[in-house]
């Protein structure tokens, strides 16, 4: 009998519709936690007109037969927020004092409904006045004062349903919980601090050209899914990974294990003198940098011999690099609202998010240094001893500047200094030096490091230390030492190693974490998270199990492994994690500019993620263009798809260069509405759409336009 033939599986309109919901729910939810303004700061107890404010939003909060919080209001209330307070009777007996012109205030506007909640939206808004007031004179006032408003106006709304039902009290309590829920969800969106206005415009605006960049990026992704081609034959057994590459996945892997390990233990409560060393085994940044460009050396060859240039080379290296990037938009989101569910303290919650944000300080500064390879290759043809005195210099007199200034940008120039170093050693053939070189690089490595760590007086700790660069964690002085060890020790045991990397089960190994990186992060932040929750769980084993049955707590949880089984099942479950080179050789001025503009969003877009870690709109600029996350987003998913275009051969598509104006549109939008605002902001984005619509127009006019974006 003949077997029936196995036809494509297509996918169901059932399915896209699906997706476009999915979608569009984590785009508004991506928006609505990113807008979070930033915490109100502690500034201990408040006094003078601030501590007056308190006293009233108490007195607001406990009412009776007086409107006692009139008598309580600061002399200058009035004079300082524009409002002149009154009184009202309540329907439970109580006399408030009110805002007189407020209301409870919904989408629609001002809507009391018919079982009258009113006088309590208006004893609610002159509480949010004097919060606002306490603001303004310099002093916020605690979280909890506008959580017991909150609470003092959803218990007058219940109770305003037993009073005056209006022969629906069902549908009056329903309608009670819901203005609770929205009361609720606004508080936590301004971090129960002074109520704002929100930028809603630019937000919604923002959400909308993520959305677009998304679908413009993964609709590729999307048709390949559409049909599913017979298997004719087995898949081929994939290639053991090279030794560059194991090594520099084996040495990121350790770093971060080591980093959460080590913090872990500072929180059970283990101190530093007995951690340090420790801390000099698992700082492997120096390694991860030589690998890498070894990678980046072997990459602009292999774009060579196949008759690509420079642009071939940055789309094809930089798109492989961002694809795992792309995962700490995950955790920038979700890590902080995990630990927020957890009850957490803010001080860990910052050294939390810290460590998990570390990678990607390391890919940020790997894509800096994979951009100049080909450079600093040509350096190393032609004068490599120069170069790396140059750049040994470099590093050494960015780090005491940085300590003779007191400034952070020389330290960041010297993480940066420190990892085109290690590229630059990688270039050559250290490891393959004499064995008794090799042995004295590693003693003069650890020698020196003993030196500076007890005579210099460097703290030892080289993992984890307050106050330097995020991309090493460590001051680069000390690193640098230990790096040359590490290496020299490398060449020692250069042998052993390659037999070792040579066994199946390392390949195989490798070739997860290359294939399944995003998802394996999020697993491991969701372990971490565990493990983390276990120092403050109840001391009784019985309280444990309950608390970490709780809701709140595998919400939690599922933060993290939710979205690391779907980012598995959609997007990392096939492949071996490689990307190949693309047959299409871009070609023309706007293969240039979208590779240019490709790389200088992207480098942006890191970076501006590694700094702003979701804490709120702090005022913060970098190079002048202000911190925020959507817009960081934004310039992440442009650069991701401008070089991916250059990739595949459609820089000159006239969508390609439309997607890329319409990108700049936000930022201007926030700069019109004077939200983050800035004289740069408005350079960068204002003359990337106009050079954006200028290419679109010449596309256009140009006979061989690329008509289709594939």
């Amino acid at each position: 009998m003949i077997a029936p033939a196995e036809t494509p599986r297509l996918r169901r309109r059932l399915s896209t519709s699906a997706w476009l919901l999915v979608l569009t729910l984590a785009l508004l939810g991506f928006g609505f936690v990113s807008s979070r303004p930033s915490a109100p700061p502690d500034t201990g107890p408040p006094t003078g007109g601030a501590a007056a404010a308190q006293r009233a939003i108490e007195a607001l909060t406990h009412p009776g037969a007086e409107p006692t919080a009139l008598s309580l209001l600061p002399a200058d209330f009035t004079q300082v927020t524009g409002v002149v307070p009154g009184s009202l009777p309540a329907r439970d007996g109580t006399v408030r004092a009110v805002h007189v012109d407020g209301g409870c205030s919904t989408p629609w506007g001002d809507d009391n409904t018919k079982w009258d909640y009113a006088v309590p939206c208006k004893a609610h808004d002159l509480g949010y006045d004097l919060l606002r007031y306490a603001d303004k004179v310099g002093h916020p006032l605690a979280p909890a004062v506008r959580e017991s408003l909150d609470a003092r106006l959803s218990a007058d709304m219940h109770n305003a349903c037993r009073i005056n039902p209006m022969d629906s009290p069902r549908t009056c309590q329903f309608v009670a919980s819901v203005y609770s829920a929205g009361l609720v969800v606004n508080s936590w969106h301004q971090r129960w601090g002074p109520p704002v206005g929100d930028p809603i415009g630019p937000m919604l605006a923002g959400v909308a050209v993520i959305g677009c960049l998304l679908v413009f990026r993964l609709r590729g992704w999307l048709t390949a899914r559409r049909t599913r081609p017979a298997r004719t034959a087995p898949a081929p057994v994939p290639a053991p990974a090279s030794g560059w590459v194991t090594l520099g996945v084996t040495s990121l892997v350790l770093l971060i294990a080591g980093e959460s390990v080590l913090q872990l233990a500072r929180w059970a409560g283990a101190d530093d003198a007995w951690l340090w060393p420790f801390t000099w085994l698992a700082q492997l940044a120096p390694v991860f940098y030589f690998a890498g460009g070894r990678a980046n050396a072997a990459g602009w060859q292999a774009v060579r011999d196949g008759g690509g240039g420079y642009r071939q080379y940055l789309a094809h290296r930089a798109s492989w690099l961002l694809r795992p990037a792309l995962v700490f938009v995950v955790v920038t989101l979700v890590v902080p609202l995990a630990l927020e569910l957890l009850g957490i303290p803010a001080s860990t919650n910052a050294t939390i998010v810290r460590v998990a944000l570390h990678p990607l300080w390391l890919l940020a500064l790997y894509l800096l240094t994979l951009v100049v390879a080909p450079v600093m290759l040509a350096l190393h043809r032609r004068v490599p001893r120069s170069t790396v005195s140059g750049l040994l210099a470099f590093v050494v007199l960015a780090e005491l500047g940085g300590s003779w200034l007191g400034s952070k940008i020389p330290h960041y120039a010297a993480a940066f200094g420190l990892a085109l170093l290690a590229q630059q050693v990688a270039f050559g053939r250290p490891l393959a030096a004499r064995r008794r070189w090799l042995l004295a690089g590693v003693l003069a490595g650890l020698a020196g490091l003993v030196l500076l760590t007890t005579v210099g007086g460097v703290s030892p700790n080289l993992l984890g230390a307050p106050g330097a660069p995020p991309a090493l964690a460590a001051p680069a002085l000390p690193v640098l030492l230990l790096g040359v060890a590490q290496l020299c020790l490398l060449g020692l045991s250069s042998r052993p190693l390659n037999r070792l990397t040579a066994q199946p089960v390392v390949s195989v190994v490798v070739r997860l974490a290359l294939r399944a990186p995003m998802s394996l992060y999020l697993v491991f932040l969701a372990a971490v998270l565990l493990l983390v929750t276990v120092v403050y769980l109840p001391s009784p084993p019985t309280d444990a199990l309950a608390w970490l049955a709780r809701p709140r707590t595998l919400m939690a949880l599922g933060l993290l492994t939710v979205p690391a089984g779907a980012v598995f099942w959609w997007f990392e479950r096939h492949g071996d994690g490689s990307v190949p080179l693309a047959p299409a050789t871009p070609t023309g001025w706007l293969a240039h500019a979208a590779t240019a503009l490709g790389t200088l969003f992207a480098t942006i877009g890191l970076f501006g993620f590694a700094l702003t870690q979701f804490g709120g709109d702090t005022g913060e600029t970098m190079l002048g263009l202000p911190l925020d996350p959507i817009q960081n987003l934004i310039q992440l998913l442009l650069g991701v798809f401008l070089l991916h275009a250059v990739r595949t051969g459609v820089s000159a598509a006239t969508s390609t260069w439309v997607v890329t104006a319409v990108a700049c549109v936000p930022a201007l939008l926030e700069a019109a509405d004077g939200f983050d605002g800035d004289t740069v902001t408005v350079l960068v984005h204002g003359l990337t759409a106009v050079f954006a619509l200028t290419a679109a127009g010449s596309t256009l006019l140009s006979p061989r336009t690329v008509v289709e974006n594939t």
